[in-house]
């Protein structure tokens, strides 16, 4: 499955829903954080990270799945089982000024999505946020 997995808050995980959606200097710093620690956690080859940031399709693995899940948990919406706390993402959404129908919207387009383990979970989810065109990798937004 090629998908474009990007590192976000799973609808608005503190990156954008839409254009209106901003991220607030600290909140910016905490996720180059999250992904400096999934990037040592995960393995993720961050040449990967990179072809992603550029707009590059890529074929998911095992190591990009966890540094999905990772971020996910990091930011707080996804549990360590693999699933997806709504509540807190629509939390999250209200932080950063998002369109609520639009974070409603791809919830219940993406609801449901499973997987073998967490890592695997976090990939589908954020793959079908991304395919939804709700995100873009949060790292664009000079969190580097």
């Amino acid at each position: 499955m090629r998908v474009i997995v990007a590192a976000v808050l799973v609808v608005c995980s503190i990156a954008k829903l839409s254009q209106a959606s901003t991220l607030a200097n600290e909140q910016k710093a905490k996720l180059r954080e999250y992904k400096e620690l999934c990037i040592a956690e995960s393995g993720v080859d961050t040449a990967l990270l990179d072809s992603i940031k550029n707009g590059g399709a890529v074929t998911r693995d095992t190591k990009l799945d966890c540094f999905s899940s990772c971020l996910l948990q990091k930011i707080g919406v996804q549990r360590a089982d693999g699933t997806i706390d709504r509540d807190r993402v629509i939390e999250k959404a209200k932080t950063s000024n998002a369109d609520l129908a639009k974070v409603n919207d791809v919830i219940e387009k993406c609801k449901g999505l499973g997987g073998k383990d967490a890592c695997e979970i976090g990939g589908n989810v954020l793959g079908c946020f991304i395919k939804e065109k709700t995100l873009y990798p949060y790292w664009t937004e000079n969190t580097q």
